[in-house]
């Protein structure tokens, strides 16, 4: 991305009304740190004139951090997230590089430069079918290396992605492997599982209220390409094209404001039907108040369209977890009403 591009970025956020501040930056793509220390000096300074708070993340594999990423990380505060599947046998399974080979041992000279100057960070995991038999060893790595929160995705069809190893007969398996980590979990708190927190709280709001997804929302994610392209909803929809919406690019920062793109009839095209399916959602699922009326890029690449309900990514990532969390907390109850101890913080 040039700096003219990072420029007309923190200028076109200047018009954004922002939910609440700090607004987070995600720096991603396909592995963020490829671009230089001496890009990132230079779009950071540029960013300022978005003139509302930024907070930066990175989410890395973490295989090019030296000590000089680490003095850019520290001295911008940039949080950090590593993708890592769990120890190496694991890892090393899909996470290879272009010859072919596990790229783990690179990964941990990366996670153990950012140990070495104090940096935290989170972890992303990607579950397999490899992964969902290991659930001891995927936990006890994660908190040897020091982290405190794990998040987990599970392997998708999606985009250039086209197949998983976890069909439809593996959904009893990850239940098991979430219901083990949620054992491991109760025993030692302090690292966090973004899903089982995430659906813990969810499943202890007050009666009647409901999520709301972001990447269902116009606004709630901005997604911009190196050249200073606009989309709005799932991220994974940059860069793709479809017979009915064409590219879902529907602004220019060089070129657009916001309001633009709520005209784009692009957009307006999308936004109806990514609302047909959420309403879908909402009349055929009894999990909708979970959920939020589930992922556009998982209901087009699943599906081909936007308008429809069931997918493998919610049937793993919002049933199969809000079943394993209930279950568990009406254990937790069960418990109390005997009198047995239980910690406060597990409800």
């Amino acid at each position: 991305m040039s700096m003219q591009t990072v420029l007309a970025v923190a200028r076109f956020l200047r018009d954004v009304p922002v939910a609440r501040n700090p607004l987070s930056v995600v720096w991603h793509a396909g592995e963020p740190l490829t671009a230089p220390i001496s890009f990132y000096e230079g779009a950071f300074e540029r960013m300022l004139e978005a003139s509302t708070p930024l907070q930066h993340n990175f989410q890395t594999n973490a295989t090019l951090i030296t000590d000089a990423w680490c003095g850019l990380i520290r001295k911008w505060s940039v949080q950090v997230g590593v993708s890592i599947d769990g120890p190496k046998f694991i890892h090393d399974a899909h996470r290879v590089d272009r010859a072919g080979s596990g790229t783990f041992d690179r990964v941990m000279r990366g996670i153990n430069k950012l140990r070495e100057h104090g940096i935290p960070f989170s972890v992303l995991a990607v579950v397999t079918a490899a992964s969902v038999n290991a659930p001891d060893e995927i936990w006890h790595f994660f908190k040897s290396l020091g982290t405190s929160r794990i998040a987990l995705n599970i392997e998708e069809s999606e985009g250039a992605h086209k197949s998983s190893s976890l069909g439809g007969t593996q959904t009893e398996a990850f239940k098991r492997f979430l219901s083990r980590l949620a054992e491991l979990q109760f025993a030692d708190p302090s690292m966090s599982v973004r899903e089982l927190d995430n659906m813990r709280r969810h499943l202890s709001c007050r009666v009647g209220a409901q999520v709301h997804r972001s990447d269902n929302r116009p606004g709630a994610i901005i997604n911009i390409d190196i050249n200073g392209n606009i989309t709005t909803f799932s991220p994974e929809l940059l860069g793709v094209e479809h017979a009915r919406y064409g590219k879902f690019v529907w602004g220019n920062v060089h070129q657009n404001c916001w309001t633009d793109l709520l005209a784009n009839p692009g957009f307006r095209a999308a936004h109806e039907d990514i609302a047909r399916g959420v309403e879908q959602c909402r009349q055929t699922c009894p999990y909708f108040l979970l959920c939020g009326g589930g992922s556009p890029s998982n209901k087009l690449f699943e599906h081909e369209s936007f308008s429809v309900a069931d997918t493998q990514y919610c049937r793993f990532q919002i049933q199969s977890v809000a079943d394993v969390v209930m279950e568990k907390m009406e254990a937790e109850l069960e418990l109390k009403g005997t009198g047995s101890y239980l910690p406060d913080q597990a409800i």
